[in-house]
């Protein structure tokens, strides 16, 4: 376990620090059991501590949930179960990039597309922090587009296309897929 969380440190730290060289070394055919472990991780340390935060001001998630028993042991089964959400929303989100950098000529495969979105999944435990939060997103976007050019070789302006075209997509499909039907299925139960 010692061993694996040193490796993680030391993936992170190439990342932030030395992301060309990670990127272009990066094994894209070794399989993504490494990066899934690695998202997972990042996963469940956010949502721990959203979890902890809201518990300490005596909700769950909204203020309408309050901190009591029964809500405490569904919010913990939740809990559980949102970065499965989570990693399925990195999964499709990977498919739209590899397709998308594909288009504009890349030769990664959809592994390569899942590690690059993973590895630098590790910046998004910054957003607790309010100044640092905002520049880890800015530098995590500048990561990400370092890695899909380094990985599917391409130009910066196809590596920026390819994100940004990957993040509508996927936004728009979760939108049509679990957001719409629960809102009208709100307008229907309101109607009744």
């Amino acid at each position: 376990m010692r061993s694996s969380a040193l490796a993680y440190l030391s993936i992170a730290r190439q990342v932030l620090l030395a992301p060309v060289t990670f990127f272009r070394g990066m094994s894209i055919t070794e399989g993504i059991r490494q990066a899934t472990y690695f998202a997972l991780f990042i996963y469940y340390f956010r949502c721990a501590f959203f979890f902890i935060g809201s518990y300490r001001q005596g909700y769950f998630f909204d203020p309408r949930f309050q901190a009591i028993a029964p809500v405490s042991a569904a919010a913990l089964i939740m809990l559980s179960l949102v970065p499965f959400l989570l990693l399925l929303i990195l999964y499709s989100q990977s498919i739209f990039l590899y397709r998308i950098a594909n288009f504009f000529g890349g030769t990664a495969n959809l592994e390569a597309a899942y590690k690059i979105f993973a590895f630098v999944l590790f910046l998004s435990l910054f957003q607790f922090i309010p100044v640092i939060g905002t520049i880890a997103h800015i530098y995590a976007i500048v990561l990400l587009i370092i890695g899909v050019r380094e990985v599917f070789n391409v130009d910066w302006i196809s590596s920026t296309l390819a994100l940004f075209f990957s993040f509508v997509f996927t936004a728009v499909l979760y939108l049509l897929f679990l957001f719409l039907p629960a809102y009208l299925l709100k307008l229907v139960f309101v109607s009744i």
